[in-house]
C-alpha cells in the first residue's frame, strides 16, 4: 500500500514538472528557428475570430500542411472573445492563444498585462500597428484590411456615371428615386461610413470626444437625407443592401469591399457587381491580431501569426476574400478597387461619434 502511495505521489510529481517544465521557457530570449522549433513541439495553436469561422477553417489547412501545426478556430463572438481574454489575463496561463478584433477594441484592453508584446516577429518592421487612428502599442498588428465605399451595378450605370461627389449624387437620387439605398447603422457599418462620409462634406471638424449635436454642421448633414428621403432606399443591414443591388431593386448602396468579395466569391451574388471609392471620400481600416500574454501555445501562436500577416499568405487572403492586403509586398491584383482608387480611402470618426452617429440617424431622419 504504501509503496503504491509512492508511486502514485511519484508520477504526479513528474506530471506536474513535465507540465511547468512545457511552458518555462522564455521565447524573448530565443532566435526565430528555436521558436519555430518549439512551435512544433507545442503541436496546436487557437485562433479566436469572430466572422468567417467555416472559411477560416478551410484557408489555415495550408499553415497545418506547411508547419504540422493543428490550428483550432472556435465559435466565438468579438464581445465574447474579447471579454474571455480580459477574464483569463488574471491567470498564469489561459485557454486562448491568439485573438482578433476590430481596431477600437485597443482601447478597452490593458495591452501590457492581457497582449503578448509582438517586436520578436522577424518582419515586424513591415507590419502596422495603428489602425483607424488606434494604436496598438506593438501589441497588435493590422491582419485583414477592410474599405468602405459604393457597391454598384454596371449593367445599369456607366462607370463614368458614377456620383463622385455630393453635387452628383443628389442629381442621380432625383433622376433615379429609389435606386440608391442606405442601410441603418444601426444595422451595418456601411451606412454609418456613408452618414460619416455627408458629415465630412458638412464640414464637420472631427477632433476630440465633445459632441454638439446641434451644430450647424450636423444639421446640415441631416437636412439633406431629409431633402432626398423619398428617394433614397433605407436597408436594414449591409446584406440587405448587396441583395437588393443583386435582385435589381437597388443600382447603388454603401458596402464594404471585403463583404461584397466574400460573397461574389463563394457564389452568394452574382460576379458582375462593382465597388468604388468615390471621390468624395470613404473610410477604410483594419482588424488586429494578437497573441494573449498568458497564451497556452505561445510559440506556436508566433509562428502562426507571422505566416498569417506575411506577404504570401495577404497575397491569399486578398484573393480569397477580397480583403486589402496588410503587408507592404503582397499582391492586391485580385482586390475589387484599385491603388490608385484607395488614395480615396479616409480615416473613419472616433468611436464617439460613431454612437452619436447611429442615434441621430434614428432620431433625426428615420422618425422625423
Amino acid at each position: 500500500m504504501l509503496v503504491k502511495k509512492i508511486l502514485k505521489t511519484s508520477l504526479l510529481s513528474l506530471a506536474v514538472a513535465a507540465t511547468t517544465s512545457a511552458f518555462a521557457y522564455d521565447l524573448s530570449s530565443m532566435s526565430w528557428s528555436q521558436i519555430e522549433a518549439q512551435a512544433k513541439k507545442e503541436g496546436k495553436v487557437n485562433f479566436a475570430v469572430w466572422y468567417l469561422q467555416p472559411g477560416w477553417r478551410e484557408f489555415v489547412k495550408g499553415f497545418e500542411t506547411d508547419y504540422g501545426i493543428k490550428v483550432r478556430i472556435p465559435e466565438g463572438t468579438l464581445d465574447g472573445n474579447r471579454n474571455k481574454l480580459i477574464a483569463e489575463s488574471n491567470l498564469k496561463q489561459g485557454k486562448m492563444d491568439l485573438v482578433a478584433f476590430g481596431a477600437s477594441n485597443v482601447q478597452l484592453l490593458n495591452l501590457e498585462k492581457t497582449l503578448m508584446p509582438l517586436a520578436s516577429l522577424p518582419d515586424y518592421t513591415n507590419l502596422k500597428t495603428v489602425s483607424e487612428g488606434f494604436d496598438s502599442k506593438g501589441y497588435a498588428v493590422t491582419f485583414w484590411g477592410n474599405q468602405s465605399g459604393i457597391a454598384y451595378d454596371p449593367s445599369r450605370i456607366n462607370e463614368a456615371d458614377l456620383p463622385q461627389d455630393f453635387k452628383q449624387l443628389s442629381h442621380y437620387i432625383t433622376q433615379h428615386p429609389k435606386e440608391f439605398g442606405v442601410n441603418d447603422p444601426n444595422g451595418g457599418g456601411s451606412g454609418g461610413r456613408f452618414i460619416e462620409a455627408a458629415l465630412r462634406n458638412f464640414s464637420i471638424q472631427f477632433e476630440g470626444e465633445t459632441l454638439d449635436q446641434d451644430s450647424p454642421q450636423w444639421k446640415n448633414t441631416w437636412n439633406w437625407f431629409n431633402q432626398y428621403k423619398e428617394e433614397i432606399t433605407i436597408t436594414g443591414s449591409n446584406a440587405d443592401s448587396i441583395t437588393r443591388i443583386n435582385d435589381g431593386e437597388l443600382v447603388l448602396a454603401p458596402a464594404w469591399e471585403d463583404h461584397l468579395a466574400g460573397l461574389q466569391r463563394r457564389g452568394a451574388i452574382t460576379d458582375r457587381l462593382k465597388f468604388y471609392i468615390p471621390k468624395f471620400g470613404m473610410s477604410g481600416g483594419a482588424n488586429f491580431v494578437s497573441i494573449a500574454k498568458n497564451a497556452k501555445h505561445p510559440a506556436a501562436s508566433l509562428v502562426f501569426l507571422n505566416w498569417l500577416t506575411s506577404a504570401e499568405t495577404q497575397t491569399k487572403l486578398n484573393a480569397k476574400f477580397g480583403v486589402a492586403p496588410q503587408h507592404p509586398d503582397a499582391d492586391d491584383s485580385a482586390a475589387l478597387v484599385s491603388q490608385t482608387m484607395r488614395a480615396y480611402s479616409t480615416e473613419p470618426l472616433n468611436v464617439f461619434y460613431e454612437k452619436e452617429v447611429k442615434k441621430q440617424f434614428v432620431q433625426k431622419v428615420l422618425m422625423n
